[in-house]
């Protein structure tokens, strides 16, 4: 029964307005729009971002390498991120002191943040950028791509609601043309209500 009423703004009728027809076609463009706009705008941003954020994956390991550095000093147990942007899981992490070699043979000595199990005395691996100076671990490519994943989901879902939103203003505005017109044509006819037969 939804779908013969549905369809009756397509076949000739004589209820049928030129109102019906745009929004019978305004519609079905909506959909069109929702169904192709909104999956390329979320690949089309993914992808985006997948190319911004591997890019900097591979800027961040060129200028940044592995170096060991002996701990000096071990401060308590926290709980630390290496680097926000990684993705990594929380670790069970400590401050400390230690000592490491620059690329250019300056010995340096700063604050890293080592395993729990590594104390005083013990050697761990540390980042470095071109300077020496101790960074957070590069952006993992994986996380690069969950991160670049969820922008084209995001990118999506937004598409989908601004064009549902642009469709139903678009039919209020329709509907409203159509009110205007229903009362155009009830005042006109209504200058001849009951004057039926009268000579």
């Amino acid at each position: 029964m939804g779908t013969r009423v549905r369809l009756w703004k397509w076949r000739r009728n004589p209820l049928r307005r030129r109102s019906d027809v745009l929004e019978t076609w305004a519609g079905l463009i909506a959909a069109i729009v929702i169904v192709l706009g909104a999956p390329a705008a979320g690949w089309a941003t993914g992808s985006l971002v997948n190319g911004a954020l591997q890019h900097t994956v591979r800027a961040q390991r060129s200028e940044r390498s592995v170096v060991p550095a002996l701990v000096l000093k071990a401060g308590p147990r926290e709980i630390a991120l290496t680097d926000p942007d990684s993705g990594q899981v929380r670790q069970e992490r400590r401050n400390a002191v230690a000592r490491w070699t620059a690329p250019d043979g300056t010995k340096i000595t700063g604050p890293v943040h080592i395993p729990v199990n590594k104390g005083k005395g013990d050697t761990v691996r540390i980042w470095i950028d071109r300077q020496g100076r101790a960074m957070p671990a590069p952006l993992d490519p994986a996380a690069a791509a969950t991160h670049a994943a969820l922008a084209g989901m995001g990118a999506f879902v937004v598409a989908t609601v601004l064009l549902l939103v642009a469709r139903q203003m678009l039919l209020w505005q329709l509907m409203r043309r159509r009110l205007a017109e229903w009362e155009r044509e009830w005042e006109a006819a209504g200058q001849d209500w009951g004057r039926a037969g009268r000579a």
